[in-house]
Formats: C-alpha cells, structure tokens, sequence
C-alpha cells in the first residue's frame, strides 16, 4: 500500500476518495490490508473476524427464537395429523417465488398435501386478496402460509379465518398498521421479536420455518436442496450480506454448485454457466433477472413450476420461456429508461419521481434504480392501469424508503418494501401532493439538492500488491453484495502495453498494464477508452474470471483516468 499520492481521483465517470486508513492491530495476525478492509466493514475484534471469514455456523441463528415459531410449528403438525391441504401464498418477484418454491418442497417433505399461488403483478398486486384466498378455500385448503408477505393484509386475514382457514404469516416487511389475527406472524422486525438478525428476506423466513419444522425429523439433511433456493432469493432482494445472509448465501452457493434440482441446472444451462462456476454474479445477473422477469412481462407461476419441475424436458420448455421474456424485458427496460431520463428536470431535485401511462408496471422498478444510481438521489418510476398509479421506489444513501412512504400513507391505497427498494399504489389525483411530500422528506433528510456521485476506494494498491497471503484473505471475504461489497482499490500510474475495443458498439474496452513486472488485463465496461494514454490511473476490483474450465485474475475497471505523474516506485 502507499499513502504517497492524492487522496482524491477525478475519474472519466466521476470523482472517488480514498477511504481513511483504520488501525488494522485489533485484528492480527491477518494481513494488514485485509484487517482493514474488515473494518471498514465493521468487523472490529478478532473473534468477528474469525466468525466472519470461517462463516461460522454461529452465524446462523437458532430459529427457536423467531416469533411465534413454535404456534407455527404446531400448526403444521396438526395439519399433517389431519390429513389436511396447505396452501403456501408467495409474492411475484424473485425473493417470493424461491420461498415458495422452498416452502412447498419442506412441507412436501414433511408430509403435506400442498397448494401454491401466486398474485398477478398487476391485476392482484402484492399481498393477499379476498378472491385468491376463497378460491384457495374452493380448493380444499384449510390453513394458508405467507411467503413474504402478509404483514399488512390485516382484512384478508380475516377474510380467511371467517372462512374457517388459518392464516401462518412468514414475511420481513415493517407492519404498517394493526398486525392480523393469524396462528402466527414470523417476522424478525415485529416489536416483540428477539430474534438477533433482522434482515433476512422472505426466503429467508420460509429457510428458518423449514429448519424449525425439518430439523427434528430430518436432521443435518433438512436443508437439502432448499439452501440454494433461499440464496438466489437473497441475492435477488438484494439484502445485505453479512451475519446469517452471509451464511445462507456461503452455503447455497455451495449447494448450488452441485444442485439436482431440474429446474436450476436448466437456468444454468440456459445462462452458458457451469455449475461448479455458479457464484453470486450468476444468482445476481442470470439466473436472478430470469426468475423475476416472468412476473414483469407475464405471470411468475412460470417461474415458479420450473422450480418446482421435475421432468427435464418440461423444464427445457420452461427455461426457453423464460429466457425469452428475459430479452424482452432487457428490451423494455432500456427503451422505459430512455423515456424516463427525459422526463427527469434539469436540475434534478433530491428526490425524482416520473412516469407516464405507456410505461410497463413489470420494469419501472428496474428503471428507478438505474435512475438512482446515474442521478445519486432517491427515485421512484410510475406506470398508470387507468386512474390508478403503480409506483416502484430505489434508494440512494441516506435515505429510507419505507419510512417515507409512511409518511404519506394518507395519500396511498397501498404501500411496503423497505429502505433500498419499496412500492405504492395511489390515484392519479394525488401525485402532485405526493410528489411535493416526498421531496419535502428527502430535502429534510438528504438535503436540497442531490446526494451526487462520489465514489470510495477502500486502500490505494497496485494488483501485485494484492497477491499472496493477501489475496486469500480477499478470497474469504466473499461471496460479496451489499453490505460486503467487492473491495476497490486504487492503481496509480500503470504502464498502458495494449488497448482494444470489446462489444459489436465498442462500449467497452479491455487493457494490458504492466503492475510489480507482470502483465495483468483490465476489462471495463460502458467506459470509452483515450488511444493517446500511455500510463492510466485505474479504479478497479481484483475479480477471478472462468474461461475454458479454467480460473483466471482480471481487474475490472470501474473508473479510469490518464495518469498526471507516474506512481512513485514503492
């Protein structure tokens, strides 16, 4: 490491500092770099240092300590000793359809007759609805459990229970009225939870419900084929990977390097991934999106069966389907996301908040958060079904989604989520007051204007730097997300051997630079390349790329700018 240069890089896509150096002793005999890496991530003694990099089964948390978890638990039993049909409830997206699919399989297993539904992104909308719980009712079922959802839907509840079916609720949303009159609520952020960790997501709660359920009978066995689940659910809600979503995330990874599960190998398959390669780009960027885009574009009950398939060459059909509407809402996403930029005003305000009739409700979520992340201020992107607005919310820093929507609960029919991403539903009527609401809050706790984009590098070092005992302890850190992200350092002054364009639009472009006399290659995407630049500046992550079944180092580029001095020799 070197503390020589500026602490300050004014890059190609915008401005970085350099993070402040920690002391790394409370942590030996770890490699200083790494020690402070962790702390910057709030591990601040050796013994969180040990449970963190080892993932510590200490950190996967006694389920006995949920809330209402044994009502629940006795519940199911009774269930069983009936004889009678459970129906599980999930939500349209990626973290809904995994829990389900997770849920159903352990109730299977634990020897239920089982029932599935899932709501209609647009004509249901999120949570339970009186007509899905009476047709579920028609169909023979006398208990239903939620998959993340259900704190909020005190009516429908009891709608179920005057039909004489109970209702388990498992979900990790903050209630935002009276909670329901269920068997049980299984949330970890309920006022009287004692639970330690509360952030894991719906899949999450559903893993915990198995293990509470399972283990007795099953032993360490419970979990099989359900670890990998909950972790593509975990990645995909984007939840923070630290504590037991660490775990959950460690282990399902592993699982699904080696999965029997139909379903999944013919996702891999159809992403071109080899299982034993899987990792979480493959659960963030290919299996992910193509799990949730069936619920944009049409209804996730596809994605759903896939995951529950059995048969491979339905699930070759499945996959195909799904891929397909995968390309389409790629398609979409960039045509709603050009819309949307032109509707967002010059200055832009600490929060935006755009739409119009023509935008599809299945991709304005992913085109808030693309807008967050280019303007660096909350957003939220509408579509209209008529007079009646359909809004998705993504977060910047320092700004809490949930919250804010709580404030305006006046104005919403519907409302949930949490910090980084949530949702509404209102009337046309009422956009100019929420808007001037909202904004009125992000001011209040953001400021004025907007949070802007600045970036932090961890540590200023050069890749030969990062090798050795070093680089092991980056290789425990993983698997990196939010909350863990991939540690980013700073290369100064690095010898520019050969420069190229990559992608049919060359949006791209790919370098050789010389670091600590060897040749590394740097890939950095949607950046244009400078052909004058001789030496370069390079804001980077150390990534390990598969290619032809073999590993290899790669510096990813984030940012880059020409060199104004060499870097001083070390």
């Amino acid at each position: 490491m070197s503390s020589s240069a500026p602490a300050v890089l004014v890059g190609r896509r915008q401005q970085w500092r350099v993070a402040e150096p920690t002391d790394p002793s409370p942590l030996a005999p770890l490699p200083a770099l790494v020690a402070h890496l962790l702390r910057r991530r709030g591990i601040h003694d050796a013994d969180e240092a040990r449970d963190f990099l080892n993932v510590s089964d200490s950190l996967f948390e006694d389920p006995g300590t949920l809330p209402d978890i044994e009502a629940a638990a006795d519940r199911l039993a009774l269930a069983r000793r009936r004889g009678e049909t459970a129906a599980v409830y999930g939500d349209f997206d990626a973290d809904g359809v995994t829990g389900t699919a997770l849920l159903v399989k352990a109730l299977r297993r634990y020897g239920l007759r089982t029932l599935h539904y899932i709501p209609h992104r647009v004509s249901e909308g999120h949570g339970l609805n009186r007509n899905a719980v009476a047709k579920l009712h028609e169909q023979g079922a006398g208990l239903i459990v939620t998959v993340d959802c259900g704190v909020t839907n005190a009516d429908e509840t009891a709608y179920a229970g005057s039909l004489g079916v109970d209702v388990i609720i498992t979900d990790h949303h903050l209630a935002t009225a009276a909670l329901p009159r269920s068997v049980a609520i299984i949330n970890p952020r309920a006022p009287h939870s004692r639970y330690a960790f509360d952030h894991l997501t719906g899949v999450g709660m559903t893993l915990k419900l198995a293990q509470a359920v399972l283990r007795p009978e099953f032993g360490d066995d419970w979990r099989t084929g359900l670890m990998e689940l909950a972790a593509i659910g975990t990645i995909t809600d984007m939840a923070p990977l630290f504590g037991e979503n660490r775990y959950i995330v460690h282990h399902g990874i592993r699982d699904l390097q080696r999965t029997q599960s139909v379903g999944l190998r013919a996702l891999l398959d159809v992403a071109r991934i080899t299982p034993e390669h899987a990792n979480v780009e493959t659960l963030g960027f290919a299996i992910g999106p193509r799990l949730n885009a069936a619920g944009r574009l049409d209804h996730a009950d596809i994605a759903l069966d896939l995951l529950l398939m059995e048969d491979e060459a339905q699930a070759a059909d499945l996959v195909r389907q799904l891929d397909d509407y995968n390309t389409q809402r790629r398609t979409l996403t960039d045509e709603t996301l050009e819309r949307a930029r032109g509707l967002v005003p010059a200055q832009a305000p600490p929060l935006i908040l755009v739409g119009e009739p023509g935008f599809n409700p299945g991709v304005v979520g992913l085109v808030a958060g693309r807008l967050a992340e280019e303007f660096g201020t909350p957003c939220a992107v509408f579509a209209m079904d008529g007079d009646q607005v359909m809004g998705s919310c993504r977060s910047a820093p320092l700004f809490h989604w949930a919250d804010a929507l709580a404030q305006c609960g006046d104005l919403l029919f519907q409302y949930g989520g949490h910090a980084q991403a949530a949702g509404f539903r209102c009337g046309v009527d009422v956009l100019p007051a929420l808007q001037e609401r909202l904004v009125s809050i992000a001011a209040e706790r953001i400021g004025a204007a907007p949070v802007g984009r600045e970036g932090v590098v961890d540590v200023e070092a050069q890749p030969h730097e990062l090798m050795g005992p070093v680089f092991q302890g980056l290789r425990r850190m993983e698997p990196f997300g939010i909350g863990n992200p991939p540690p980013v350092f700073l290369a100064r002054g690095m010898e520019v051997l050969r420069a190229s364009e990559m992608g049919a639009e060359g949006k791209h472009f790919r370098l050789n630079v010389r670091s600590g006399g060897a040749i590394w290659e740097a890939v950095a995407f949607n950046q244009q390349w400078e052909s004058s630049v001789q030496q370069v500046d390079l804001v980077y992550t150390l990534d390990v790329d598969h290619w032809n079944g073999q590993e290899r180092l790669r510096m990813t580029v984030k940012d880059h700018a020409a060199s104004a001095r060499p870097r001083l020799a070390l």
